[in-house]
């Protein structure tokens, strides 16, 4: 068993949060507490480092799993849960793309959230002279948004 101890004002963004058991003794108070259980004969730092790099396995899985049905895949035969898995993994794949390429930034959307917020907007296309026009129900706040996607997936091409 490996117990980590850092200093919140050392590492902020590290994982974990100071618990109310701790925030009234002054000697623990400040730090966040983690402990690794393994059979691993490394040095504790060596550990430490390695289940760091794995902590945020637990969300891709749960994405999977509510996001792309993962968990409802059982198909009557091997070869239709392989075909069925290969798709999956192929539209994780697009989607990953698609969030580094047109969304971007920091955020790390689940694909509930982008289907949400981008994907299921009712809109009617219509022709205009030469061009296409897209008109979208969507409030006036959000609009500002789907127009920066619009412009990074037309500044990509």
């Amino acid at each position: 068993m490996i117990a980590v101890r850092q200093k919140i004002k050392t590492r902020p963004k590290a994982t974990g949060k100071q618990l109310s058991l701790f925030a009234d003794n002054w000697e623990i108070s400040g730090y966040r507490y983690s402990c690794y259980v393994t059979n691993l004969t490394l040095p504790p730092a060596e550990v430490w480092r390695l289940y760091r790099g794995r902590a945020n396995c637990e969300n891709r899985i749960k994405e999977l799993k509510y996001d792309y049905g993962l968990d409802k895949m059982n198909e009557q035969s091997f070869d239709g849960t392989e075909a069925t898995l290969i798709l999956m993994k192929i539209a994780y794949n697009f989607m990953n793309l698609f969030k580094q390429l047109v969304i971007g930034g920091k955020m790390r959307n689940r694909l509930s959230t982008i289907r949400y917020k981008l994907l299921a907007i009712p809109s009617t296309i219509e022709k205009s002279g030469n061009g296409l026009i897209v008109t979208m129900a969507l409030q006036m706040q959000r609009r500002a948004g789907i127009k920066k996607l619009w412009e990074a997936i037309d500044g990509s091409s």
